[in-house]
């Protein structure tokens, strides 16, 4: 029998009144013995007034005194503390029940659950969460189904089976790219294009022509390099456009989708290096400007290349080749990932490169190339120009290796002895323990040598927490009030963490704090500007002739 919206939610909320009622269950099979030892010392003190009075045949006399007594003793003993366990009991198979019954009043066959920006987590909370509750919900029913948005390389399964877990890539190079990079570019150029259509003919009840200047490919393919087909960036590409094009009356073109990356890459990703150095830990903050060592080398690379001479040999005669594209071998592939999930650059393509062997390309982001004078993209007038990213020339293996063995480096967390780079895959093999002391882990450590003394200037109490961080940046880099909720939506995260966090930060007279009905409204103080904003140019990168 089906049953109606209201006697399910009546179910679900009894479910939910059960749960928070704690239920806990005596562990008497542990059971924990300590013994506490005592000791007491005593002190004892006595004061005695006496008079003596006596008479002998030879003379009668009396005698007074005062007498006094100091004295401790010490005592030592022990004593047994017994301490025992309770545990709180949630049925879980119980509730699943319950709960499969319910929704099945209403035709509801399985509940389905999204996990958003997993690999946001960090590595600990990231098993935990796997461990104690995504793995025994799969094994225990085939109810629930979870639906988890990651990464690719970040992500811990545990002792899920593999077998039953499938994968879908939404890479451009993992969904369009089995037939090679040119129908890749194809597929990803059209899929960018049908986005703004369809966007334009629900929200606008238009179509393209009557903002857009070029109906061409070129223009397409520019919108596709600016926003690598990420419909996020590519909302705040067309946004900038708007502002600075269509509120003038102005038809938007390839040039404005230029100066929009450009100032998407200046406003939204650069600042990731000059918040950087704010970071509450020094290890996280030295991480971060190691990665700018990284980037300023792959981009001084590529404007080296750029300025080579007139002759392109792989694609005809071309005064500035193409430089925005490098590729590493696959197995360093890694070096680049927090670089990637900060927008600086992203894997384009996997191909073989000239030697045969198997290769990861990425491009740079379009912004930063327009910024650097870096010309992107790749010939396409002849059918051997598909193998232009794999030209030796970008090849990027020992600006890779160059940089870890500057900036890295393997340090044991118990002993602090340090460890050649060349040690790790040995190292690696033993699970990273310490060759120098049994109890010591081994772990690599990036550091920032060139901006170490930068990192060092900067005074303890500007330290914050990241999320306080990017409150800070996103009020600055919209320069307009704003409410938790808009934070939040810039941030991936969550209003009332917002709030609190934002609390804090008028505490400390950073953000300005105004109740405005419901809600607050928060906008940085001078304070805030001066102390985090004041060097426009913190996050620039140091390249050869920029």
């Amino acid at each position: 029998m089906i049953g109606s919206s209201a006697e399910v939610f009546s179910g679900l909320d009894e479910v939910i009144k059960r749960l928070d009622e704690p239920d806990y269950e005596n562990i008497e099979g542990f059971v924990t013995v300590s013994c506490k030892a005592t000791e007491a010392i005593k002190n004892s003190k006595s004061n005695n007034l006496f008079v003596k009075a006596g008479a002998s045949p030879e003379s009668v006399g009396a005698e007074a005194g005062y007498e006094s007594s100091n004295g401790n003793s010490t005592e030592t003993g022990g004593e047994d503390v017994y301490t025992q366990l309770l545990m709180r009991v949630i049925g879980v198979n119980d509730v699943i029940r319950e709960l499969q019954k319910l929704l099945a009043a209403i035709g509801i066959r399985n509940l389905y659950i999204f996990l958003d920006d997993f690999s946001e987590l960090p590595r600990d909370a990231m098993r935990l969460l796997v461990d104690a509750l995504i793995a025994p919900l799969s094994r225990w029913s085939d109810f629930i189904k979870f639906k988890i948005a990651a990464y690719p390389g970040r992500v811990y399964l545990g002792d899920l089976d593999n077998t039953k877990v499938e994968e879908v890539t939404l890479d451009i190079y993992g969904l369009y790219g089995s037939a090679g990079v040119t129908k890749m570019e194809e597929k990803a150029i059209d899929f960018t294009k049908r986005v703004v259509e369809k966007r334009l003919a629900h929200f606008a009840k238009t179509t393209p022509d009557i903002y857009f200047g070029s109906k061409g490919g070129d223009f397409w393919r520019n919108l596709f390099y600016a926003s690598m087909a990420n419909p996020r960036t590519l909302g705040h590409i067309l946004l900038y456009a708007h502002e600075s094009n269509l509120i003038y009356n102005q038809v938007v073109g390839v040039a404005s989708i230029q100066d929009a990356a450009q100032r998407y890459y200046e406003e939204k990703v650069s600042p990731f290096f000059a918040n950087g150095r704010y970071r509450v830990a020094f290890e996280e903050r030295s991480s971060v400007y190691s990665l700018k060592e990284l980037l300023e080398s792959v981009v001084s690379k590529a404007r080296s290349i750029r300025q080579e001479g007139s002759r392109d040999h792989s694609s005809g005669s071309r005064s500035r080749p193409y430089s925005s594209h490098f590729y590493v071998s696959s197995d360093l592939e890694d070096i680049f990932q927090s670089l990637e999930l900060s927008f600086f650059l992203t894997k384009y393509f996997e191909q073989s490169d000239r030697g045969g062997k198997r290769v990861s390309v990425f491009a740079l982001n379009y912004g930063l190339c327009t910024k650097y004078q870096i010309a992107f993209g790749r010939p396409s007038e002849r059918r051997e120009d598909r193998l232009y990213f794999v030209d030796r020339r970008f090849d990027y293996n020992g600006v890779v290796s160059s940089y870890l063995h500057q900036n890295q480096e393997i340090k044991c967390n118990n002993c602090g002895s340090e460890f050649d780079l060349s040690m790790l895959p040995a190292l690696q093999r033993f699970r990273m323990q310490c060759p120098d002391c049994p109890e010591g882990q081994c772990s690599v450590v990036n550091l920032s040598k060139k901006y170490g003394d930068a990192l060092d200037a900067v005074r303890p109490e500007l330290l914050l927490p990241d999320a306080e961080i990017g409150i800070l940046q996103t009020l600055h880099s919209e320069d307009r009030t704003m409410v938790a909720a808009e934070i939040a939506g810039e941030l991936d995260c969550s209003g009332q963490l917002v709030g609190r966090r934002a609390k804090h930060l008028a505490e400390r007279e950073l953000v300005m704090r105004v109740n405005a009905g419901n809600v607050y409204r928060y906008e940085l103080t001078d304070t805030a500007k001066t102390a985090y904003f004041s060097d426009p140019s913190a996050a620039d990168l140091d390249v050869d002739g920029a």
